[in-house]
């Protein structure tokens, strides 16, 4: 795992399909979000996706921080900021799809590659040590954060989890 701090030169528009969760019903499979929204973008969404294309999962509308209150994910792809959002023909479909917009400015990266789930849930599990350790250098803005999942790969590949800081 590595970690490092990037600048990100301009807003990225994304859109896709969205819940609100908290990271302690996360904790259980009887109220976890997650899962089922990815397998649901999996299912509606990511067929219609150009092979190869980047997916993004957008953390934001934070109620407080990480160790309580709620927050809205999106399971999304990049989109031009003006273009209506679609993944589909399906009307119903696209119905619930949302765009949100990643904010331009400083994130800590942190970089894991294997097998998903469980390469995501490892990049978050270090960013949580590094952000909740004493000897912390950096400040979490807990306004937008995201995974980016490199070349679009939910299986196994790359990601990079990139949360705001100050």
């Amino acid at each position: 795992m590595s970690s490092t701090v990037k600048e990100l030169p301009q807003a990225v528009a994304c859109s896709g399909i969205s819940v609100r969760t908290t990271n302690n019903a996360e904790i259980s499979h009887d109220t976890a979000k997650l899962g089922r929204l990815w397998q649901k973008f999996y299912q509606t969404h990511a067929a219609n996706l150009a092979e190869g294309e980047d997916i993004y999962g957008v953390y934001h509308n934070y109620e407080s921080d990480d160790l309580v209150g709620a927050f809205d994910v999106v399971a999304s792809w990049k989109v031009d900021s003006e273009e209506k959002p679609s993944s589909s023909d399906n009307a119903a479909a696209a119905s619930n799809v949302v765009t949100v917009q990643i904010p331009a400015g400083k994130y800590l990266v942190f970089s894991e590659e294997g097998i998903m789930p469980n390469t995501v849930m490892n990049a978050w599990e270090k960013a949580w040590e590094y952000f909740h350790d004493s000897s912390c250098e950096h400040k979490r803005r807990f306004d937008v954060d995201f995974e980016h999942y490199i070349d679009g790969n939910l299986e196994y590949g790359q990601v990079d989890l990139y949360i705001g800081i100050e």
